[in-house]
């Protein structure tokens, strides 16, 4: 009995937090996907401010120093917890830090920066990506709520 009670105490002190993550607790995500052949940075966030949610969609370009899309929003509550039950059914607090290919060349690179309250993760790659990413319905979820206009 003593050994389960010590077992239980090293779990409660090594554990993280992270398998108690609900996707109500996101207040930040920001996605960004690059080209190094094109030159062109398409970045996707949306995230709490105080009492607003705010959604941001920016597609430029870093040789041209311009940018085609630069939107932002308000959205709805619903859509911020949405992308967070997302993020969580994607296990996103168990992504590596780099996924790489070291086969491709001017491919895409991605980085991806999320907080679910003060749990901050950070994952990125080059033409490489977790399994089971919804990186690219949460992305077209932003651009929807932003109805971006063409600069």
């Amino acid at each position: 009995m003593l050994l389960l009670v010590a077992l239980l105490c090293g779990f409660i002190v090594w554990s993280d937090g992270k398998d108690n993550i609900d996707g109500i607790q996101l207040t930040h995500y920001e996605y960004t996907v690059s080209n190094g052949y094109s030159g062109r940075r398409v970045t996707f966030m949306i995230e709490q401010k105080d009492s607003i949610v705010v959604a941001k969609v920016k597609d430029c370009s870093m040789l041209l120093d311009t940018c085609m899309v630069d939107s932002e929003c308000e959205a709805p509550r619903e859509l911020l917890e949405t992308i967070g039950k997302m993020l969580v059914d994607a296990k996103v607090y168990k992504w590596e830090n780099h996924y790489t290919n070291p086969d491709v060349f001017d491919g895409d690179s991605w980085s991806m920066d999320v907080a679910f309250g003060k749990q901050l993760f950070w994952s990125g790659g080059y033409m490489a990506w977790p399994n089971n990413d919804p990186t690219s319905e949460i992305n077209s979820m932003i651009y929807k709520a932003c109805n971006p206009k063409e600069e």
